[in-house]
């Protein structure tokens, strides 16, 4: 009886680690609706916080490294360019 017990058990929790793991990455890392951007052009953009509530955000490029990690607070912007990287095109931003 024990073993089946057991048995359950691992395969509930496994079950559920699986499930959590697949619905996560689905939403975490987006930008939430509240945050706009404006592309000015290929590899510069601002961005429009006009949530209640700061976010620490970064621009992911094509062809580019990504932006690092920065905070916009509400009712605040931020210009971010792709410097000395002529290839970068806008892909989105995510929150980090």
């Amino acid at each position: 009886m024990r073993k089946g017990i057991a048995r359950v058990t691992v395969v509930s929790t496994f079950a559920a680690s699986a499930l959590v793991g697949a619905v996560l990455p689905a939403f975490a890392g987006d930008k939430p609706f509240c945050v706009t951007v404006t592309v000015n052009s290929f590899n510069n953009v601002t961005i429009y916080n006009n949530c209640s509530r700061s976010w620490k955000l970064k621009v992911v490029w094509s062809y580019a490294r990504d932006s690092g990690c920065f905070t916009v607070g509400p009712g605040g912007s931020k210009l971010v360019g792709a410097e000395n990287q002529p290839l970068a095109q806008y892909d989105k931003v995510v929150t980090c």
